[in-house]
């Protein structure tokens, strides 16, 4: 009977980690981490007869760090997700840092100690292993609730003050309750002893409960709490591309159009840029005449006399600059590696290579040929 309920929770654990891979995916990452960990932890403090002597004799001390992910993992499933994608979000997991660091150094440079104190490990005689010097390994597994308390109440303190729903409490603060019984797990695992329960099986039968609470928050909760996670994404990625689109036009590249800075019409930048990018329609290849353009273009003929005055440029001019610096890009992109010179100069609208090598030394100062010579030789150097 014990047997089968060990199996059972474990079971439902490794349901409710492929549940929320298939729900959360990307938009919760942090939840993953939450749901993996318990996972791992469930397995090393199993009934050593089972599972947890050899998940601890095959995989001690690598997984201990994982443990201290459970309490950023839980944290992080409740940050938008602005705060998670914040570089100082990482502060979170320098335990993990921290601990895998101390294991790698160990091993390079004190094996002897190391494989002594895994030795130890494994024959589940904790009272002497210290490979995550100067931590003993019995105070690192017996702080590790403590560290979980602290995300737990922080986590709390983070709902309540963005008026989440309640249902999203109950997880962290069920949590925090089974965190009596899970240390009295973690000292009986250290010492065969048991400090407020009765025995050791007992415990391992409340902590069904809180099992229960997990797989119920990922099958009913999250799911929900999913949907709110995708329209934030698709906000957070319209937020970055409009702050991109901002960037271009306060600091637009100089190939873009000269003194593009000065354009009073930002979207104008933008179309400018599409060109380039081969984004938008290359209109000069059939409506190459002026009103024709403009006809054709998103803007007006206001907004195109306002353009020209600003940067004191005409139609001949932009025509041009806007054909050759497009033609640049199409070399850059690899387009005369399977095509003609005489096919990029059709492309971009000449009827020609003469007009086409005519217009490059105009507006960018020397010839095609040495243009291409200069880019291929910095090419060679970087490839050297």
């Amino acid at each position: 009977m014990y047997q089968d309920y060990i199996i059972t929770a474990l079971s439902l654990l490794v349901i409710a980690l492929i549940i929320g891979g298939l729900t959360i995916r990307k938009y919760n990452i942090p939840y993953l981490y939450y749901l993996g960990s318990i996972l791992i932890i469930a397995l090393f403090l199993t009934d050593p007869t089972l599972v947890g002597n050899t998940f601890v004799k095959l995989l001690y001390p690598w997984f201990v760090p994982v443990f201290f992910m459970v309490g950023p993992g839980l944290y992080g499933s409740f940050c938008t997700i602005e705060e998670r994608r914040n570089r100082w979000h990482i502060i979170h997991y320098l335990p993990v840092l921290i601990g895998y660091s101390i294991l790698l150094i160990h091993l390079a440079f004190f094996n002897d100690h190391f494989y002594a104190t895994v030795s130890s490990a494994h024959q589940l005689d904790f009272s002497t292993t210290d490979i995550f010097w100067p931590f003993s390994d019995r105070w690192i597994l017996l702080a590790y609730p403590f560290h979980l308390l602290l995300y737990i109440l922080w986590s709390v303190y983070k709902l309540t003050a963005s008026n989440a729903k309640k249902l999203l409490l109950v997880l962290p603060v069920v949590h925090g309750l089974y965190l009596i019984p899970v240390f009295d797990i973690i000292h009986n695992f250290l010492t065969g002893n048991v400090l407020i329960f009765p025995n050791a099986q007992l415990v391992s039968y409340l902590m069904v409960g809180l099992v229960l609470i997990i797989f119920w928050d990922v099958v009913n909760i999250r799911p929900t709490v999913q949907k709110q996670n995708e329209a934030e994404a698709l906000a957070y990625a319209e937020k970055k591309r409009i702050e991109r689109e901002l960037a271009l036009v306060q600091e637009p590249p100089k190939e873009v159009y000269p003194r593009a800075e000065k354009i009073p019409n930002p979207e104008m930048v933008l179309y400018l840029n599409g060109l380039l990018e081969g984004k938008e329609a290359f209109l000069f290849n059939t409506h190459s005449k002026k009103a024709e353009f403009i006809r054709h273009s998103p803007f007006n003929q206001t907004d195109w006399e306002q353009f020209f005055s600003t940067t004191a440029t005409n139609f001949g001019f932009f025509k041009k600059y806007l054909r050759i610096h497009r033609a640049i890009r199409l070399m850059e992109e690899g387009y005369l590696e399977k095509q003609s010179i005489e096919q990029l100069a059709k492309t971009i609208g000449y009827s020609s290579r003469a007009p086409f090598y005519m217009a490059f030394e105009q507006i960018i100062g020397q010839p095609l040929y040495e243009y291409r010579a200069t880019i291929q030789d910095s090419m060679g150097q970087f490839s050297n």
